[in-house]
């Protein structure tokens, strides 16, 4: 019988994998939130999920010129992705009345901080400085 080799010893997870947890989770609750129509929960969601990035940023990493300016511009373009979405999806019905092409557009308005507060999150957790 041939011997068994040693067990493989897991690198350990790194701060980037820990930190994606409780950001996921902020944005859960953000987006239950304004599906439940709690705003100043939801506001209170995503001011956290903003923070806890930059505070990761502050304490543990270097800064590097336009770092901030690139983290707003995907927060910026990141916003504008549900309501492209709602845009998109209205427009693709044929037949919509008001009110059922307004629902559409209405929640593609709502979620537009909480998805540019995840893009500007995942931006500043794992995106790469340049050297």
């Amino acid at each position: 019988m041939p011997p068994t080799p040693p067990p493989r010893e897991r690198a350990p997870l790194s701060l980037n994998t820990l930190l994606m947890v409780p950001a996921l989770l902020l944005a859960a609750g953000a987006c239950v939130a304004v599906a439940a129509r709690h705003f100043a929960l939801a506001s209170a969601f995503t001011g956290t999920l903003v923070l806890v990035p930059l505070v990761f940023r502050l304490w543990t990493r270097p800064w590097y010129r336009g770092l901030v300016l690139r983290g707003l511009g995907l927060f910026i373009a990141g916003m504008h992705l549900p309501m492209l979405a709602g845009g998109v999806l209205a427009y693709g019905r044929i037949g919509c009345d008001g009110a059922d092409c307004g629902q559409t557009l209405l929640w593609g308005i709502v979620l537009a901080p909480v998805a540019g507060a995840v893009c500007s999150v995942v931006y500043w957790l794992v995106g790469r400085p340049p050297v």
